[in-house]
C-alpha cells in the first residue's frame, strides 16, 4: 500500500483517509489500549478488553465488526487532536494506567512488572540524579569505559548527563559492538526490534520486526551520535590491561592503537563493557593448519572471499549458523553443515514480516501507540516461555525432560520440525534434538528446516571431524571436498572479560580470582578486591528464557551510575564489593540455578564451563533482576576516604536514604 506524503510529513496535515488506512494496518491491542488512555472510557474497556488474548500481535478475539467500530473510534479521536479540537478527560475520569497494564496482554501482571513496564513506556524516570546538585568533587573522578557497544553506549549517556568526565576505548573502528564486528550473511536479531532499542531512544522506523545487522548498527551509530559520544571515544584502540593503583586510587590502562603503538591512561573508575560473545573460539580440529582452502570464523566474515557457486563446510548449528545456512544456501553450489548436535528452532509468525508503511506512521505520530507498541513487544518477549525451563522435582520421564510443560513445549516443536521437513521425513533424525528445549539457547527459524530440504545441502552428524588439504573428514572418514569453511563455533563466553588483563588490590589478577571460567561477580556487576571496577554483562548476567540485552545494559548501567553517584556524594574515592555481599547474592543465585533447565540437563551448552556450573545465565526473570538492582545497597561496599580512612556507614546511609 502506497500513502501520501502527509503521512512521511507528520508537519503536514493528516487526512481522514490515511489515518483509516493506517490504523487498519495497526495492531488491535494496541490501537485499543491507546483509545483507552487517551479517552478514559470504560464503557470501553467493558466492550472490547476482554478480546485481547495474549501478548504477541494475533493473540486477539476482535470480530471484523469490532476491529471497524474500534477503529473508528479511534480515528476520531486522533483526527479531533490533530486537527486541534479535541479535549482531554477531566481529571479524575481517566483510566488508572496500571489498570491499563492489566489489560495488556489479557493477564494482571505483577506489581514489579508494572514498575518495569512504565519505565520502559517512558513513564518512569530512569535517570540517575545528584541528590542535592552536582558536587565539585566529581569533577576529579574520571572514568573509562572499555566498549562501544549497547551497554559501553548507555552507560556513557549516563555519566554524559551527570556531567562525568569519560572516555571510550573500542578496538572497533565505529560504535557498535557485536554488531559492529558480526556481518554474516543472514546476521540480524532474534529479539523483535522495537523492544531491541533503548527506552530513551525508541526508533518508529524499523524496517522489519525483527532487524538485521545494518539497521541495528545504524540503530546503535545514531544513538551514540545524537548523544554526542564521538568526542569521548578512541577507536581502534583496545586496553590490554588495567591496574589499580591503591596508594593513589586511580586505575592505570594500558592501550594498544591500531598502528602498533603503546599508551598509557588513567581514570579513578574503570567500567568494561566488552561483551559476552566478543572473543570468537575455534577448536584445534586436527589437520586445519594443512587445508588449503579458505576458512574463517562466522563473526570474522571475510567479504573478500565469494562464495558463489563454491562448495562451502558450515561448522556448528548455533544461532549464527542458523542464519548463515539459509542465506547461503541459494547461492553455493554445495552446503554441506557438520553439526554435533542439532537444535531446537521456534517458529515465529511475524519473524521475516516487514513493518507497514501505516504501523511506522503510528509509531511516529501516536506517542500512545508507541507506548503500548512497545510494552506489549516486551510482554511478548521477556520470559515467555520461562515455565518450560524450570525444574518440576516431582517430574519424571524417560526423555529427560524437566517439566510437564518443558515436554509439551517438547512435543510443539518436534511437531513444528516435521512439519518444516513436509515429504523429506527422512531427514528427522538428523534434525531432531536428543535433549530437552532450552538446554541450549532457543533459536528463531531462519528457514533451516526448509534449507535442509534443498538438493545442494547436507546436514552431517559428525563430532570428531578433522581436516585435509582439499576438504574435511567426518567421524566415517568420508572426505567432503569444500572451497570454503565457515567456523559457527561459537565464542569463549565462560572466560569473562577475555584476554584483558586486570590486577586489583594487592597484585592479584581478575584471573588469579576466576581462573579460566569460574567467574562471579556480585548482581553480575562487582568484584570484591577491585574496588571502582564495574562490569557490565558480567558473570551470569544474560537472559536464558527471552528478553532483551539492550534493557539488561540499561540496567547493569543504571547501577553502576548510580553506585558512582553514591560513592561521591558520601565523599568516598573508593567502592569496594564487600566478599560477604557477594557471597550472599552467589549462595542465592546458585540455589535458583539449582531448579533450571542449564544446571540438570545432560546436553551440552556454553551456558556452563568445563566444571558444568552455569556462568553465564542469571536464574532470575527479567523483572526480578531489575528489581533488585533499582538501588545499591550501600552497606554492601566498604567505602573508603583520599587518605584511606573507611567512610562511616551511617554517613552513607544518610546519602542513600536522602
Amino acid at each position: 500500500m502506497t500513502f501520501s506524503n502527509n503521512f512521511e510529513n507528520p508537519h503536514e496535515p493528516v487526512s481522514k483517509q490515511n489515518l483509516d488506512k493506517a490504523l487498519a494496518e495497526g495492531e488491535p491491542q494496541t490501537e485499543l489500549l491507546a483509545l483507552l488512555e487517551l479517552t478514559g472510557r470504560q464503557d470501553l474497556v467493558e466492550r472490547w478488553a476482554r478480546h485481547i488474548t495474549g501478548a504477541n500481535p494475533w493473540d486477539h478475539s476482535f470480530t471484523e465488526t469490532d476491529l471497524r467500530e474500534l477503529r473508528s473510534e479511534l480515528s476520531s479521536v486522533l483526527m479531533a487532536r490533530f486537527e486541534k479540537r479535541w479535549i482531554e478527560p477531566q481529571r479524575g475520569t481517566e483510566i488508572n494506567v496500571d489498570l491499563l497494564l492489566d489489560l495488556a496482554v489479557g493477564a494482571p501482571l505483577s506489581s514489579t512488572y508494572h514498575d518495569l513496564a512504565k519505565k520502559e513506556m517512558g513513564l518512569k524516570p530512569d535517570k540517575v540524579e545528584w541528590t542535592h546538585g552536582r558536587p565539585e568533587r566529581a569533577d576529579r573522578m574520571r572514568v573509562a569505559i572499555i566498549g562501544a557497544g549497547p551497554s559501553g553506549i548507555t552507560a556513557a549517556i549516563r555519566l554524559r548527563d551527570l556531567g562525568f568526565d569519560f572516555a571510550i576505548y573500542d578496538s572497533g573502528n565505529d560504535f557498535g559492538g557485536t554488531w559492529l564486528h558480526n556481518t554474516y550473511p543472514g546476521c540480524g536479531v532474534d529479539i523483535a526490534s522495537h523492544y531491541f532499542s533503548f527506552s530513551y531512544a525508541p526508533n518508529s522506523n524499523w524496517s522489519r520486526y525483527y532487524a538485521k545487522q545494518p539497521e541495528l548498527l545504524a540503530y546503535l551509530q545514531t544513538t551514540a551520535n545524537e548523544a554526542g559520544l564521538r568526542s569521548h571515544t578512541q577507536f581502534n584502540t583496545e586496553v590490554v590491561a588495567a591496574s589499580y593503583d591503591e596508594n593513589n586510587h586511580v586505575w592505570n590502562l594500558t592501550i594498544n592503537s591500531g598502528d602498533g603503538g603503546v599508551s598509557t591512561a588513567q581514570a579513578e573508575i574503570l567500567i568494561t563493557a566488552t561483551g559476552l560473545l566478543s572473543a570468537p573460539k575455534i577448536p584445534e580440529f586436527p589437520g586445519l593448519d594443512k587445508y588449503e582452502g579458505k576458512s574463517y570464523h562466522a563473526a570474522q566474515w571475510d567479504h573478500s572471499v565469494d562464495y558463489t557457486g563454491k562448495r562451502v563446510a558450515l561448522i556448528g548449528t548455533g544461532a549464527s549458523a542458523n542464519q548463515i545456512g539459509p542465506a547461503l544456501a541459494p547461492e553455493v553450489e554445495q552446503l554441506t553443515v557438520f553439526q554435533r548436535s542439532a537444535q531446537w528452532n521456534i517458529g515465529v509468525a511475524n519473524y521475516m514480516q516487514s513493518v507497514s508503511a501505516g504501523e511506522k506512521w503510528l509509531l511516529a505520530n501516536v506517542p500512545e501507540y508507541q507506548r503500548w507498541f512497545r510494552l506489549r513487544t516486551m510482554l511478548s518477549q521477556n520470559d515467555t516461555l520461562r515455565p518450560a525451563a524450570e525444574v518440576d522435582p516431582s517430574w519424571d520421564a524417560p526423555d529427560g525432560s524437566i517439566s510437564a510443560e518443558n515436554a509439551r513445549i517438547r512435543e510443539t516443536l518436534t511437531q513444528y520440525i516435521k512439519d518444516e521437513l513436509g515429504d523429506r521425513q527422512d531427514l528427522l533424525p538428523v534434525a531432531l534434538p536428543d535433549y530437552p528445549p532450552f538446554t541450549k539457547r532457543m533459536l528463531r527459524d531462519n528457514g533451516w528446516y526448509r534449507m535442509m530440504r534443498r538438493e545442494n545441502v547436507e546436514v552431517v552428524s559428525a563430532r570428531n571431524i578433522s581436516f585435509t588439504a582439499n576438504g574435511i573428514l567426518d567421524d566415517s572418514g568420508t572426505e567432503h571436498i569444500v572451497d570454503i569453511a565457515v567456523f559457527a563455533t561459537g565464542f569463549d563466553a565462560s572466560r569473562a572479560l577475555g584476554t584483558l588483563k586486570i590486577t586489583g588490590r594487592n597484585g592479584r589478577t581478575i584471573r588469579d580470582i576466576w581462573g579460566e571460567d569460574n567467574p562471579r561477580a556480585h548482581y553480575g556487576i562487582t568484584v570484591p578486591g577491585f574496588p571502582n571496577l564495574f562490569v557490565l554483562y558480567g558473570p551470569n548476567t544474560n537472559i536464558g528464557t527471552g528478553g532483551s540485552i539492550i534493557l539488561q545494559a540499561e540496567t547493569w548501567s543504571r547501577y553502576a551510575v548510580e553506585a558512582i553517584v553514591r560513592m561521591i556524594e558520601c565523599e568516598a574515592v573508593e567502592m569496594e564489593c564487600r566478599p560477604e555481599a557477594m557471597e550472599s547474592y552467589n549462595r542465592a543465585m546458585d540455589k535458583r540455578l539449582e531448579g533450571m533447565i542449564w544446571s540438570v540437563s545432560g546436553g551440552t551448552t556454553w551456558y556452563r564451563n568445563a566444571s558444568g556450573r552455569v556462568v553465564s545465565n542469571m536464574p532470575w526473570s527479567t523483572p526480578e533482576y531489575w528489581e533488585m538492582t533499582q538501588q545499591v545497597q550501600l552497606c554492601d561496599y566498604e567505602l573508603l576516604d583520599n587518605e584511606g580512612n573507611s567512610v562511616q556507614i551511617q554517613s552513607a546511609a544518610r546519602a542513600d536514604a536522602s
